[in-house]
């Protein structure tokens, strides 16, 4: 029996040009919507690599270097993701979202320090359910209502949340005796992929199992589909109440994924990962 062909080396182009990385990236536009956004401008800075091989490109990452704790979107080979995570990333602490079997290849040169199995899911407007009960006190949030979103948040979101952002993207809050107590927006949207995220959706304790979180996730959707053809988001696997409350408003499930913050190995701790690798963390 003649011997497999081996496949052709892989090369890595950080000189691909934005239309390039856009093409590869919307072959999967729903997968990939948090990284189309970026590069239609929501990011300030980012930066992009695609590996290829045989000139096709089979992986690509993109790096948001404008926020401190670099969302960095892999997607493609997984083979060919874990070496872009070798040769081109040089951040120390990165958030990764990239698919679940690229997890090994990423754990040679990065150490998770949590790791989530999340769904992205996805609505449009055939399959959304817009009859979704308005809830008392839901108001369209403005520039004006900064202070309470930093108050329902947390004070740690005093450097995500500006006018600006506020101003950009779609938020609903319902308010209870003049206190904001539940709120969901849009954590991106991309007009020239036709695309929304949606995400922050938070109640306060007290005021949970009353509808509200359907009420502010639907309201969001509602508005974001007047000007996008999809609205995606991304939950935890094991959410199960927030899933309820998607599928409800028509969400479906589009594709699982990994996501979690993540540091570079030492040199050493990435040779020893790569010849002996380690139990710690599993796969997924």
């Amino acid at each position: 029996m003649a011997a497999a062909p081996l496949l052709p080396d892989l090369s890595l182009d950080e000189r691909a040009s934005l239309d390039e990385v856009r093409a590869y990236l919307s072959t999967d536009r729903l997968g990939s919507a948090y990284a189309l956004a970026d590069l239609d401008g929501e990011a300030e800075v980012a930066r992009w690599w695609l590996a290829r091989r045989a000139g096709e490109a089979v992986a690509a990452t993109v790096v948001v270097e404008s926020l401190p704790f670099r969302p960095t979107f892999a997607m493609g080979e997984p083979g060919a993701i874990g070496d872009l995570f070798r040769d081109a990333l040089r951040e120390q602490r990165v958030v990764v979202n990239a698919p679940l079997p690229s997890r090994s290849f990423i754990e040679q040169q990065y150490r998770f320090e949590r790791v989530d199995r999340m769904e992205r899911m996805v609505v449009d407007a055939g399959s959304f359910q817009s009859n979704a009960a308005r809830a008392q006190g839901l108001v369209r949030l403005g520039p004006e209502h900064l202070d309470d979103l930093i108050d329902l948040y947390g004070h740690v979101s005093r450097s995500y949340f500006t006018p600006d952002r506020i101003a950009r993207q779609i938020y609903f809050g319902v308010f209870v005796s003049g206190s904001l107590v539940a709120a969901a927006g849009t954590h991106v949207q991309a007009a020239r992929s036709g695309l929304a995220a949606v995400g922050n959706v938070l109640t306060r304790p007290a005021y949970r199992s009353r509808g509200m979180a359907t009420a502010v996730t639907a309201a969001v959707t509602e508005v974001a589909l007047e000007k996008h053809r999809d609205v995606v988001l991304n939950v935890r696997s094991d959410n199960t109440p927030a899933l309820r409350v998607y599928r409800g408003l028509g969400y479906r499930t589009h594709s699982l994924f990994l996501e979690g913050p993540a540091v570079r190995r030492a040199g050493w701790e990435r040779l020893t990962q790569k010849l002996f690798g380690s139990n710690e963390g599993g796969a997924t």
